[in-house]
């Protein structure tokens, strides 16, 4: 057990923002960006720790003398583990002459006379842009010789969004992550809705019943799909969240409600036209 102050003091780290990651799509789109992704395998491992951190040794290699183990660099479960990560990442990207965007910290910027690449960070994924390919294969080379990564793929999916790119719009939709979502809750057989919530409900219309366990990873899901591409649901899942310490089998019913919202409209798409 770590203990604050001794073992860890700092633990924040970032996350970019979908209206951030939106906007890198709409440049690509804009700028006739080449773009592809990849994933870092073991990403919290690079971290350096600041602190001396002890741990027991593993199960099978325990001689029996009560001796500990001294960590030399992060490890999955350390409660500093993705700040550690993430201040690697950030280190090697000045090493490699890219800005940090003022905006957003988790996206980061190169521009070399007419050559500009972008690459945004989501924990251990990544998402590399850029107008000449030629700098943009150096680039990932320069990742993938520094950091033990993926194979790059032509940025058609990221972070369980679809991207259609044509020469005058781009659409972004979510409809696999939907199914997945539906298949985990049981509700792949479910009978469509037209609306996410009833007309005129408010959080009290959900607290006046019994109260029910339900699952508690699906706010987070619908929050997460809300954010990213389905804006329309994100009143219903507002109004639903805040009852989460409090869940109720009024509030039970309407989270499925939503997702009988969504079973009906999962192929909605965010379409975004380039400008002339």
């Amino acid at each position: 057990m770590q203990k604050e102050g001794v073992d860890y003091t700092e633990t924040f780290s970032p996350l970019i923002s979908m209206p951030s990651l939106r906007l890198v799509f709409v440049l690509n789109l804009q700028e006739n960006l080449h773009s592809y992704v990849m994933d870092v395998k073991t990403a919290f491992l690079n971290g350096d720790l600041d602190e001396v951190v002890y741990m027991s040794q593993p199960q099978g290699y325990d001689d029996g003398t009560r001796k500990v183990c001294k960590l030399n660099k992060s490890l999955y479960g350390l409660k500093q583990a993705p700040r550690q990560w993430f201040h690697k990442f950030q280190q090697f990207m000045n090493k490699v002459k890219f800005k940090q965007s003022t905006s957003d910290p988790c996206i980061f910027i190169r521009k070399e006379k007419c050559r500009k690449i972008i690459i945004c960070l989501y924990i251990d994924d990544l998402l590399v842009a850029g107008s000449d390919p030629d700098e943009v294969k150096t680039v990932i080379d320069l990742l993938q010789n520094e950091l033990e990564m993926s194979k790059s793929a032509p940025a058609t999916e990221f972070l369980g969004i679809r991207l259609v790119f044509t020469p005058t719009e781009l659409k972004l939709d979510q409809e696999e992550y939907i199914d997945k979502m539906l298949k985990r809750f049981n509700m792949s057989d479910c009978k469509p809705c037209s609306t996410p919530l009833e007309p005129k409900c408010t959080p009290a219309d959900f607290t006046d019943s019994e109260l029910f366990e339900g699952p508690l990873d699906l706010i987070g899901s619908l929050l997460y799909l809300a954010v990213t591409t389905r804006p329309d649901i994100l009143f219903s899942v507002n109004c639903l969240s805040q009852l989460q310490e409090k869940h109720t089998v009024a509030a039970w019913t309407g989270l499925k409600r939503i997702l009988k919202y969504l079973k009906g409209t999962k192929n909605f798409e965010l379409v975004y036209k380039k400008a002339a």
